[in-house]
């Protein structure tokens, strides 16, 4: 069953990752990024790094100060932040045990990993592009984010 990710979860997401809040939630359609991290991240971690957001969204910080706190060297949730960007980027999470058990949860979580978008590519073995794609010039970069 998928648990209904918070808003602020893909705002978080969209400072940390650069792309769009629409982009990670078309992402979340197909993979369910916010349940696994969260059975993976969840409790304390997850529940520390939302809190960390929001209490700087309610300070008023802006975007970008956000995201130089949260992954600032000495932030307290700056591994579990680093860890969710890996996995939106990659489709790949490992425990924070550090028990280098890193996985990809599903075929989905590979195939929507951000950084297909991020080199303008498509997984190998999935795309929904026609035979002579490559003969066209690709979209703008923006369009992809």
């Amino acid at each position: 069953m998928t648990i209904e990710p918070p808003s602020d979860f893909f705002d978080m997401s969209s400072i940390l990752t650069g792309f769009t809040v629409r982009t990670l939630r078309l992402a979340q359609q197909d993979a369910d990024f916010y349940g696994v991290f969260d059975d993976v991240y969840g409790g304390a971690w997850l529940k520390d790094l939302m809190g960390f957001y929001v209490a700087r969204v309610q300070a008023g910080s802006a975007p970008e100060d956000i995201g130089k706190a949260i992954l600032a060297d000495a932030s307290p949730v700056a591994e579990t932040a680093r860890a969710l960007m890996v996995f939106w980027y990659l489709g790949q999470i490992a425990p924070h045990d550090d028990s280098r058990d890193l996985r990809i949860p599903s075929a989905n979580h590979y195939a929507q990993a951000l950084v297909w978008r991020a080199i303008q590519a498509h997984p190998t073995g999935v795309s929904t592009l026609r035979f002579g794609y490559w003969a066209i010039p690709p979209a703008p970069f923006d369009d992809y984010l």
